[in-house]
């Protein structure tokens, strides 16, 4: 039986030569199995091979959130050995008790930093957020990707930033989405306000903020996709 472990921290690098483009229902799929703590998740109707499956779930540790809360490695098995995955098997991090009690926990936080904003516009609640995590966060650079490290230690990498980022404008019902570089290796948010999709870097802000000029962090803050790509950002399609 054929089998490819995947992890939140190896999987950028075993999809570069990819060009297949993820199925988003079955890795939402994948998400609500994971946050049902399912121990087998069926794909052999999807009939993936090496490439296809591993870019199923880079999209999946790149964007949802359940991936850095409880689970670290997922399995996939090519069971009858033609070449196509069969089965994702989820190694969880945490029991199913205590991943309730880590989501309440950044609930919390999550809230904390909402309440900071009663009364504020919907751009002015974008900006607040986002100079929150520029001045008392940091970038992490041994990488632990969960959110429960991320509000426990105040720092994270650019997952963990942009998921964080997504899902307090998701409860603020202000459009938000992942964007994802080209070669996999950095990830931002984008906020659709004023009718278009503006940018925004969290950890890019963290660095312009640390050296200190008058803010500095704004210089990288809803800007269009044309900046963006002058500044070498270049998005996955």
């Amino acid at each position: 039986m054929r089998k490819i472990i995947i992890t939140c921290l190896m999987v950028t690098m075993m999809f570069v030569n990819s060009v297949y483009a993820a199925d988003t229902p079955l890795i939402e799929r994948v998400d609500t199995a994971v946050n049902n703590y399912d121990e087998y998740i069926d794909i052999s109707d999807n009939q993936l091979n090496d490439d296809e499956v591993v870019a199923v779930m880079t999209e999946y540790f790149a964007k949802y959130s359940s991936a850095g809360l409880i689970s670290c490695t997922l399995q996939a098995y090519d069971e009858d050995e033609n070449g196509l995955y069969d089965v994702i098997k989820p190694d969880y991090r945490y029991s199913e008790k205590m991943n309730g009690i880590i989501n309440r926990q950044i609930d919390r936080a999550e809230d904390k930093i909402i309440a900071h904003t009663n009364g504020l516009t919907a751009e002015e609640k974008v900006q607040f957020v986002y100079s929150y995590f520029c001045k008392n966060f940091s970038y992490d650079s041994e990488l632990n990707y969960d959110l429960k490290h991320l509000y426990d230690e105040n720092n994270g990498t650019c997952a963990a930033f942009a998921i964080a980022y997504k899902r307090i404008m998701d409860k603020m019902d202000i459009p938000c989405k992942i964007a994802l570089s080209a070669d996999l290796t950095h990830e931002w948010n984008k906020v659709f306000l004023n009718n278009e999709w503006l940018n925004l870097d969290i950890v890019e802000g963290i660095r312009l903020y640390e050296t200190g000029a008058p803010n500095a962090h704004l210089r990288v803050y809803l800007l269009p996709d044309s900046v963006y790509a002058a500044r070498g950002y270049n998005e996955k399609n």
